[in-house]
Parts: structure tokens; sequence; C-alpha cells
């Protein structure tokens, strides 16, 4: 049963594997798949749980005291009284402020893969149950162009073996990355996606539990939100030896992955939120 859930993630894109007592990565291991242990607070990142499956199996982003930004392929496992949410804390099993889902907004355009192999409207909004006391992020009004720096964040593998814990990592991981050409990754919805690669052409990527995670940009001193962690960009497939092939491309170079352009769709954000979403000026 557990496999099959596994498989169903993988499938959908970047959501959790794990178990409820995953452990921190062991030294010498990369983070986030080639990053590093989170060098900063970041109040608006969120960790979605549920303790009959593995704890975490989402990220996402807190745009507003009770509303948070993620990926619509994490919906399934949104339950209205039963999601714990976790927002503020780089360890995602304690502290931070703590609540529950109370209804989830799917973008209307969500579909996993048509039959031209692409994905569509992957975000989603979630309204918490309560608002919570901590410092949202802003919306960016755009991603920047191809070279922007950016960063991205979350408790997703940092290794590729989804079957060994220590892939794992209890601490929240940072990774430093660059916008490249859309002509990088495959069937990339263009113009609402954001091709991405490690900043040093590494192999480093987000990877499975990253997802709907946030991927951020400093505009003027301050950390904005451009995107939401979608899926791998050059792997259509799962890999043979059952790894995850996060951080390479299929012929074993760095890879890329796509995150769903949310700058894209802010004016969407800010009529299904509307007044609750302060920090859109």
């Amino acid at each position: 049963m557990f496999k099959a859930i596994v498989a169903a993630l993988m499938a959908a894109g970047l959501a959790l594997i794990g178990t409820a007592t995953a452990a921190a990565a062991t030294p010498g291991r990369p983070a986030i798949i080639g990053g590093r242990a989170a060098t900063e607070p970041y109040s608006f990142m969120v960790s979605f749980q549920l303790s009959k499956l593995p704890e975490h199996h989402c990220g996402g982003s807190l745009v507003a005291s009770d509303w948070v930004v993620t990926a619509a392929h994490c919906k399934g496992l949104m339950k209205p009284g039963k999601t714990l949410v976790r927002i503020g804390s780089p360890d995602r099993g304690k502290g931070g402020e703590v609540t529950s889902v109370k209804r989830v907004v799917t973008h209307p355009d969500w579909r996993l893969r048509g039959r031209d192999g692409d994905h569509k409207g992957d975000i989603l909004l979630v309204q918490l149950d309560r608002k919570v006391p901590l410092e949202p992020i802003r919306v960016a009004d755009d991603p920047g162009p191809v070279g922007t720096p950016t960063r991205v964040i979350g408790w997703g593998l940092v290794c590729e073996d989804p079957d060994d814990p220590a892939c794992q990592p209890q601490q929240l991981q940072e990774l430093d990355t660059v916008r490249v050409p859309d002509s990088r990754c495959l069937f990339l919805n263009r113009g609402a996606e954001l091709c991405t690669g490690d900043r040093q052409g590494r192999t480093a990527s987000a990877c499975s539990g990253d997802s709907g995670g946030p991927q951020i940009r400093m505009v003027a001193g301050r950390w904005e939100l451009i995107g939401a962690t979608s899926r791998d960009g050059d792997d259509l497939d799962d890999r043979p030896d059952g790894g995850a092939g996060c951080s390479t491309n299929p012929d074993g170079g760095p890879g890329v992955g796509i995150w769903t352009d949310v700058t894209h769709y802010r004016s969407w954000i800010h009529d299904t939120i509307g007044a609750e979403l302060h920090n859109f000026s």
C-alpha cells in the first residue's frame, strides 16, 4: 500500500516520499539535493502534514494571515480539519504556528497531464482555519528574466533514494538557483511556468517532498514569491533503478525543474483572497 501511495505521489509531481520518523541528512550528504540547511528564518514557509501518511507531504507559502499558495497536485492530501499545517519553523516536527486546513481552491485550469504531455494550472490556494501572527511573503510583480538569481526551499529528499530514511531531512533546506531558458524544460507551459536550475550549474535541484514550496527572489532587499515547486523538468518517466532522478537529466548531467509561475496567477490569487491579501500592494 505504501509503495502504491509513493507511486501516485511521484506521478503527480514532487510530493513527499518518506516515513513519519524521517531522520536528518547524515554528514556529507547533499541537502535538497545539492543545497544546504536553511541559513535564515522564513516566516512564510509552510509544511502540510497528515498523521496517517508520512508526516510532511507538501510545502507552501503563506501569502496572507490565513492563506497559503501551494501546488494543485498536492490537493488530494489536503483534508479540511485533518491536515496539519506548520508555519514558520525550520524543523518540520516542532515549532512555528500550527493550524489546519479550512478549505482549498484549485485553479480552474488545473490538469495533471494533457494529451500533449503538459501540465497546466498547478496552483492551489489553501485557507487556514485561523489567522496566524506571522509575516507573509509578498507575491512578486513578475519572476524576472532568464538569468535572475532565485532560491528554492523545502523538506524534500536530499538524495535520490526515496526508500532511504537518511534522504529525508528534518531541517528545512535551501538551494540557490537561477531561471534558465524555457527550452531546457520538457513540456513547459510557457508564460505560466518557470524553468530553473542550480545557480552554479551543478547536479542539484528540488525533489520529492518539495512540491508546492516556494521559489523566491530578492527584490529591493526582501524576499518575494515567484514560484511554487511543480515537477522535474527533464525526466518524464521513472528511473529503471527506482531513483528519483531529480538533480540529473536522463544522460546524467545537471537537471532542471519546473515551478509554477505564481506571478502569472497574481490576479487570480488576489480575486480569490480579496481584501485579505494586504501584502499585494
